[in-house]
């Protein structure tokens, strides 16, 4: 067991997510971007919050806009 068992590096999230590392890399930089840490010059992302992060990321359907289809 490591210590970094629940920790992704950027090229492992990026495969998981099937976006390229620029694309997570992009993210990161937005104002709710995917959470990060800078370990030792590394990025690693911790991978329940990652989870939060994508589940944050769901919407509902718009009630009127299904109620006009």
């Amino acid at each position: 067991m490591s210590i970094l068992d629940d920790y992704l590096d950027r090229a492992a999230l990026a495969a998981q997510l099937r976006v390229s590392q620029r694309t997570l890399i992009r993210w990161q930089n937005e104002p709710d971007g995917v959470p990060f840490i800078l370990l030792g010059g590394r990025v690693l992302y911790r991978v329940a919050s990652v989870k939060a992060w994508i589940e944050g990321k769901e919407t509902k359907p718009n009630p009127r806009k299904a109620r006009a289809a």
